[in-house]
């Protein structure tokens, strides 16, 4: 019996009992096929080959095939293959110990599956403060959104059955205003249930469902809005709303400097928020939020584009500036009520000057 003979005659009787979670799909002289699938999103097919003289003083020739793993993923593993083959197996059977080097390998790097999100996320950081961390044993992707002194770290952990269940956040800290830090939080998290999860109501002739990979859109969110937020004035008075350093922060709610946060996601002081509202116009359908351009936005909204429906057709029209009405608990008056309270405290303040003349 040859090498080869005694060697395909082990594969069959071994590999399945040896490498965890794969299949053997043939094994010939010609072709070795074994697909490995350790959970859903990380499984591959290797195709070996034996070379055509002086096996085993030559390495293998290996392909892989997956269709859930990146194909830079694939081509790296390949030649990380190629390698552990030339430089560890030369000289003795190959076809075992190369599946059991590729096992240990794709269990040794979960993160795997969810390589071209960091990829762009490290691309979206480029020229920024913030910057992203892959923590293999953990199964963990940090995040350190970064602007000047202000910060939002964040550590996800991926399931093994990525993007099909949602990352859970482990740990998370960052020193903006709690307010904002709950918001960026908060809205990190739907953006991740809006990608696993289908909607509670179906629009009318909308596509069917189907889970989405939710890392790069939550974490791209965090960042985009950390950069916004730290340099964002208020939109009435044109000044920052955040101080340059973070231990300045105002937290008592009742000082004019305290920052809001209002529906459509922009900032103001309170107290500048406090006197738009209160003093006209008072237009019909409620002020409009006086920022120059939209807010990051979890639902993808952030562009200044409207949709105006006309008889046959759907035409979009830009809007200048965020264009959404400006809404918040504290200052929940409808228009009416809002010009009323500011006629009346005019009159008194009339009334108060008379008085004033009377006794001159």
């Amino acid at each position: 019996m040859s090498l080869i003979e005694f060697e395909l005659k082990e594969v069959r009787k071994l590999c399945e009992n040896v490498i965890e979670q794969s299949t053997l799909i043939s094994c010939e002289e010609s072709i070795i096929r074994v697909d490995i699938a350790q959970t859903a999103s990380r499984r591959l097919t290797i195709c070996l080959r034996y070379p055509k003289e002086d096996y085993p003083s030559q390495s293998l020739l290996i392909e892989l095939k997956s269709k859930t793993l990146n194909d830079k993923i694939l081509e790296n593993l390949t030649k990380t293959l190629e390698d552990h083959c030339k430089g560890n197996l030369i000289g003795k059977p190959q076809i075992l110990p190369l599946l059991k080097f590729l096992s240990k390998t794709l269990n040794e790097n979960p993160l795997c599956i969810c390589y071209d999100e960091v990829v762009a996320l490290k691309q979206l950081c480029v020229g920024t403060q913030s910057e992203i961390k892959l923590k293999q044993k953990k199964t963990c992707v940090g995040l350190n959104a970064r602007a000047e002194k202000y910060y939002f770290k964040l550590d996800a952990f991926i399931p093994s059955d990525y993007p099909h269940s949602r990352p859970e956040w482990t740990s998370f800290e960052s020193n903006f205003p709690d307010m904002l830090t709950r918001y960026l939080n908060g809205q990190a998290k739907e953006i991740v249930r809006r990608c696993i999860e289908p909607p509670l109501r179906q629009v009318k002739d909308a596509p069917s469902f189907t889970v989405r990979p939710s890392l790069e859109k939550a974490f791209s969110f965090i960042i985009k809005a950390t950069h916004e937020f730290h340099s964002e004035l208020c939109h009435v008075c044109k000044k920052k709303c955040l101080p340059k350093n973070p231990e300045d922060i105002v937290t008592d709610e009742n000082d004019d400097l305290y920052v809001e946060r209002v529906f459509c996601g922009h900032i103001y002081h309170s107290g500048c928020l406090k006197k738009y509202f209160s003093e006209p116009p008072f237009p019909e359908g409620g002020k409009v939020c006086l920022a120059d351009k939209k807010h990051a936005r979890p639902d993808g909204l952030g562009s200044n584009m409207s949709k105006l429906k006309g008889n046959n057709s759907t035409q979009k029209k830009e809007i200048k500036g965020c264009g959404q009405r400006l809404m918040h608990d504290k200052w929940a008056l409808d228009p009416k009520k809002a010009e009323q309270r500011w006629a009346h405290k005019k009159a008194r303040a009339r009334e108060l000057e008379e008085v004033e003349d009377f006794f001159k």
